[in-house]
């Protein structure tokens, strides 16, 4: 699975940071008030029969999903639909170049949240809030409530800089969700009579006390993560961070050098001293690569990675264990990453495209996605259908942990802005910095404080 996080980090930074003045300016003036009108009397999935549609979406279970059940929607609605599936990087350069030029060329489209504070800045997304509330619009049975409220309220954002996450529009329906836990195996730790830790000081005093073992012919690492120096190394990171209560903006001023911040930070660089060498620049592959190995004890990251822990073939098959994320002064947390679709603000068919975004976000579509790998669920119900629990059965505790996670310990943490790539990029670069023992954490993070603060001015 190459997308438990956003495609491609450093593609993105990049270009959201080269069209992020021009978005901004374009959000300033707010934009149109959306209009649901049409010649449609009431709800009918053939409302919009012998239009067509393109979508455009990444590489990833979801869109694998989509496709596979693709003459499904044609044949319930009469609308022809062509799925333009990309590779990670050059998925995201095509929807911002598209999006950038006011076409409608694509219909809908795959995003997340850090994307939708670009897009709507810039008056490239639909709000998708007046077509829910259209009974002319939405199917009955659709039933928006069912989504987890978390994953919703990081659809929603007011366009103002560092506030209103939650709410003002909502850009987009959540079809795809990532928590981050704590990973651990059951069988290294039973042959050492450790207990499975609960708070970041108990990970700690276990991961040092595993570090360098012998564990069936293997040098084992006490710890694995990601320490790129790229937003993505926040979403493990966020569960040190949240726990401590950092936040990294307050008040419009950079916050992520605060004691909170150099606490939590300080906890982690201790922790990452027992992860391999490398893992310094690790991505989440690679470090899910570390595990897949069968050479770390614990590793902190996605949730959804279970299947690829599980799949046949797998040398950590059955032997993986899943537990929340650890606690710190201010209790659990962990960071979200949700993979949604949107539908662009200049096509020509947004009432079809609706259509489709209801139907791939449904329970029915997302139920039989499970089946294709696309979890985890977005909807309550699909969460605890009996699919879900056939599908996770003999993966231990993943199915209740990933949805106490979802449920009590997950949102989006960070100040939503266009620029956030920028600040996140900033924050990871120091946070590497201090695990590589180049500069203090104190050091490191009253740096970053600087630039951010350069970079919100």
């Amino acid at each position: 699975m190459k997308s438990h996080n956003p495609p491609n980090k450093r593609m993105l930074a990049a270009l959201v940071a080269a069209v992020s003045s021009a978005g901004l300016l374009a959000g300033c003036a707010g934009p149109a008030a959306t209009d649901t009108s049409s010649d449609v009397e009431a709800f009918d999935w053939r409302n919009y029969e012998g239009d067509e549609l393109n979508i455009l979406m990444s590489q990833h279970p979801l869109s694998n999903a989509v496709e596979a059940d693709l003459q499904e929607f044609e044949d319930l609605t009469g609308v022809t639909v062509n799925v333009e599936t990309l590779t990670e990087s050059d998925y995201m350069v095509k929807i911002l170049t598209e999006l950038q030029s006011g076409g409608g060329a694509y219909d809908a489209f795959m995003t997340s949240t850090p994307m939708n504070y670009q897009y709507a800045a810039a008056d490239w997304i639909e709000d998708l809030q007046p077509w829910v509330d259209d009974d002319k619009q939405t199917a009955p049975d659709w039933d928006f409530g069912d989504f987890y409220p978390a994953l919703i309220e990081a659809q929603r954002w007011n366009q103002t800089d560092f506030d209103g996450a939650g709410e003002g529009g909502l850009w987009a329906i959540p079809a795809n969700e990532e928590g981050y836990a704590l990973f651990y195996r059951k069988d290294i730790l039973k042959a050492n009579g450790i207990e499975v830790p609960q708070t970041i000081d108990e990970l700690i005093e276990a991961a040092a006390e595993l570090d360098g073992k012998q564990f069936e012919g293997k040098e084992v690492s006490g710890f694995v993560s990601r320490g790129d120096k790229t937003y993505p190394t926040l979403n493990p990171f966020s569960t040190f961070a949240g726990a401590y209560g950092v936040k990294d903006i307050t008040d419009g001023e950079a916050t992520v050098n605060s004691p909170e911040g150099i606490a939590a930070t300080e906890k982690w660089v201790e922790l990452m001293q027992f992860a391999p060498k490398a893992a310094s620049t690790y991505t989440w592959y690679e470090a899910q690569q570390d595990f897949l190995a069968g050479t770390a004890a614990f590793y902190i990251d996605a949730d959804h990675m279970a299947p690829d822990f599980e799949k046949e073939g797998s040398a950590i098959a059955g032997k993986v264990g899943y537990a929340l994320p650890p606690e710190g002064p201010e209790g659990r947390s962990s960071s979200l990453w949700v993979w949604s679709l949107g539908m662009n603000a200049a096509s020509e068919h947004k009432g079809a495209a609706w259509q489709f975004i209801q139907w791939a976000t449904s329970k029915e579509q997302l139920t039989e996605s499970i089946a294709l790998g696309n979890m985890n669920p977005t909807r309550m119900s699909v969460a605890g259908s009996e699919e879900m629990a056939a599908a996770t059965a003999e993966w231990g505790e993943y199915n209740q942990v990933w949805q106490e996670i979802l449920a009590d310990h997950a949102s989006w943490p960070y100040a939503p802005s266009a620029t956030w790539t920028e600040v996140g990029d900033i924050w990871a670069t120091a946070i590497q910095s201090a695990v590589l023992g180049q500069e203090s954490v104190e050091d490191a993070l009253d740096g970053a404080a600087e630039k951010i603060n350069a970079a919100i001015e």
